[in-house]
């Protein structure tokens, strides 16, 4: 890889601990690995994981969240190295947690535990537009690294654990939402959305027309947008161009021309992309690039190491 990655704690073991794996590396290759629940994000550039022979495009705006023994494959051949930071739960860790939300005091009290539940629905492609989840990952990631605060390591996986939960709530409301009698009808619809909304975070920076996504979902034209929107509560043009428009801000954010962010995201007009920028984030990409100029900071001119 270059440089070896980042583990932490000193001595962890996937598959058995909590822990924080931090890479930097132009070249890497996983083959057909199969982990505990994790959560991938990448920090800078973007990732693509192989999960049942599809691509599923990880990049700054995005995380990727992986069920336990989930096979993925990777393979990072960059130009630049790309940085990513995954959170791999020990066995059951995130499970219980759930089992204990949902259980009353006394059954928490018992001996032996009660047992975990199952989370069905989390494995996806998660979009995090704010990057809330995203600098998470990346502030624990950098804290390890530093070993500046090693007593709060156990809570930070809680309170992921906790996010992960939040989020499953939220995806199972989606599921709530769609247009099905049945809960098995419901389910396999949602997984045909999440592969169409995994299409759209794959090919986001050319062309995508809804006839592609919808197909690559394995739907109808009118299903997929009527089932997408409700369970999303919004258009997949509208989640399109907010998943581009975050990406354009990370760029610009990094360095990169308003022009060049522009054209990069698939945007063709640069006066329509500037509009959309300032409706999203409430000021023009411009301002943007004039904050980064005035803080003297040039991310890309930036060599970063694993223990900086």
């Amino acid at each position: 890889m270059g440089q070896a990655p980042y583990l932490f704690p000193a001595g962890s073991s996937i598959g058995r601990d909590n822990l924080v794996l931090h890479a930097r590396a132009a070249r890497h290759r996983v083959e057909e690995f199969s982990g505990p629940l994790s959560i991938k994000t990448v920090i800078s550039g973007e990732v693509a994981w192989i999960v049942q022979g599809r691509p599923l495009v990880v990049d700054p705006s995005s995380f990727l969240v992986l069920s336990a023994d989930e096979k993925y494959s990777m393979n990072i051949a960059a130009e630049r190295p790309v940085e990513t930071c995954c959170v791999f739960f020990a066995p059951g860790f995130v499970e219980q947690i759930a089992a204990d939300i949902t259980s009353p005091l006394d059954q928490a009290l018992e001996v032996p535990p009660t047992t975990a539940c199952g989370l069905p629905y989390l494995s996806a492609l998660h979009s995090d537009r704010d990057r809330v989840t995203v600098r998470r990952v990346r502030s624990l990631a950098d804290r390890c690294a530093r070993v500046l605060a090693p007593s709060g390591f156990e809570e930070e996986f809680v309170d992921l654990g906790s996010d992960l939960l939040y989020l499953y709530k939220c995806v199972r409301e989606q599921a709530g939402r769609l247009p099905a009698a049945r809960s098995s009808t419901r389910q396999e619809l949602l997984r045909r959305l999440l592969i169409g909304r995994e299409y759209m975070h794959c090919h986001a920076s050319g062309p995508t027309s809804l006839a592609e996504v919808s197909r690559a979902a394995g739907l109808s034209l009118f299903h997929f947008h009527r089932g997408f929107t409700r369970a999303f509560q919004q258009t997949p043009h509208s989640y399109l161009t907010q998943l581009r428009l975050a990406r354009a801000r990370h760029l610009i954010e990094t360095g990169s021309s308003v022009l060049d962010a522009c054209l990069d995201v698939g945007f063709s007009s640069p006066s329509a992309f500037s509009r959309l920028f300032r409706s999203r984030y409430g000021e023009l990409p411009s301002q943007v690039g004039r904050k980064l100029a005035r803080s003297g900071k040039n991310f890309k001119s930036v060599s970063r190491t694993l223990n900086a």
